[in-house]
């Protein structure tokens, strides 16, 4: 079989040093999905791989953060003429009658030439090869496209893209501990991978007050995230807080249970962090969908166990949020997730928690941990569901 070459096309925000780590990323993932390459040329802004399966590893490549989009291309020397050739004869092959066109050069480095030069040649010279039969070229909506990527002394030619999230390396900013608590948490995970940090997901399982179907949810969402992350093994992690709500119906009334657990779920989580080492926590709530004081909430709770707190989403509206959800691939399993946002008394809440041994609730529920290894993915979905289901606590 035939080896083919893959253009991997790196972010504007990956520079030298996470460049390295995106290569080794690209590396491990690879052999961990069992995609067979023989060679991989990294260059300043690109990465070429050769390999008998480029579909396959395209798309594998194309979910990395620090990816901007991967290619299966035909390559050639970035002089001028033979450039122009390739691009010629691809569009002759690929241009079918009545159809139009356009062609999008990018060219890295100082050449002899510019973009627009090889374009306009190039769309002249397809047009009039194509006369019969005809073909135009259209900047703004072509059927066609068909690119360059111009590196020093190598061009690739091609005319589909696998876009790729962008952003940085993951792990090449640091670490960070993400919530899994309601649907707009799992982008904002996304989101902070996209941005070069390492995310250890966290969930509160409070069985049996969240039902199975929900704890299938943030599993197979998890799975789905586990996806963007170049690792070999990864584990989600879980605590038991359902004991934390039986506490908590002794004392409170049904109007003030969830703010009294949302705030105990923070100080959970401040905790964990502490004790793996992790200075950040992110959570998904934006300034739309949730009330000022659940925000003020956790900067005041984590600024006593001294951990900062993101909010990646902060400024986005749900319109974008969804949008972004659709991007990544968890929208459908995100129904039935959406938190409940109130504004309960204060007074109230303070009242409660006076009357909760808070840091004993605390270290019992740092007890109760269970690592789901998420596997390959949402390949393995159904086996890591039933795996949680029996597992004990360890």
């Amino acid at each position: 079989m035939a080896e083919y070459k893959v253009l991997v096309s790196l972010s504007e925000s990956v520079d030298a040093s996470s460049k390295a780590l995106l290569s080794r990323q690209i590396s491990t993932l690879l052999r961990f999905s069992g995609s067979n390459f023989s060679k991989k040329e990294v260059k300043k802004k690109i990465i070429l791989i050769d390999t008998k399966d480029p579909v396959n590893v395209s798309e594998i490549i194309s979910k990395i953060p620090g990816v901007d989009y991967t290619a299966v291309v035909e390559t050639t020397s970035s002089n001028y003429e033979d450039v122009v050739e390739s691009i010629v004869r691809a569009g002759i092959k690929l241009i079918y009658p009545d159809e139009t066109f356009d062609v999008r050069v990018d060219i890295e480095g100082s050449l002899p030439y510019l973009s627009r030069d090889v374009e306009f040649a190039t769309c002249a010279r397809i047009i009039g090869e194509l006369n019969d039969k005809n073909v135009r070229q259209d900047k703004d909506n072509p059927s066609k496209v068909i690119y360059a990527k111009i590196e020093d002394d190598l061009a690739c030619i091609f005319y589909y893209k696998y876009d790729g999230p962008g952003g940085m390396p993951v792990g090449s900013r640091g670490k960070a501990l993400c919530l899994l608590l309601g649907d707009s948490d799992a982008v904002a995970s996304w989101m902070m991978a996209r941005q070069g940090f390492f995310p250890y997901l966290l969930f509160f399982d409070a069985s049996p007050y969240f039902d199975h179907f929900y704890v299938k949810r943030v599993i197979t969402i998890a799975t789905l995230l586990r996806e963007f992350l170049p690792v070999r093994r990864y584990n989600l992690i879980t605590l038991k807080t359902g004991f934390i709500i039986e506490s908590l119906k002794r004392i409170c009334s049904p109007e003030i249970l969830p703010s009294v657990y949302n705030r105990m779920v923070i100080r959970i989580a401040c905790a964990y962090a502490n004790k793996i080492g992790i200075s950040a926590i992110v959570i998904g709530e934006s300034l739309e969908k949730s009330g000022f004081q659940t925000i003020k909430d956790s900067f005041e709770i984590s600024s006593k166990y001294d951990k900062q707190i993101l909010l990646p989403l902060i400024g986005l509206i749900r319109k974008e949020i969804i949008n972004y959800s659709k991007r990544i691939g968890i929208f459908s399993f995100t129904k039935g997730l959406e938190k409940v946002t109130t504004e309960p008394n204060r007074r109230a809440i303070i009242e409660a928690e006076r009357k909760l041994e808070i840091e004993k609730l605390v270290e019992e529920a740092l007890s109760k941990v269970v690592l789901i290894d998420l596997k390959r993915g949402f390949d393995d979905v159904h086996n890591i569901l039933n795996h949680y289901s029996s597992q004990k606590l360890k």
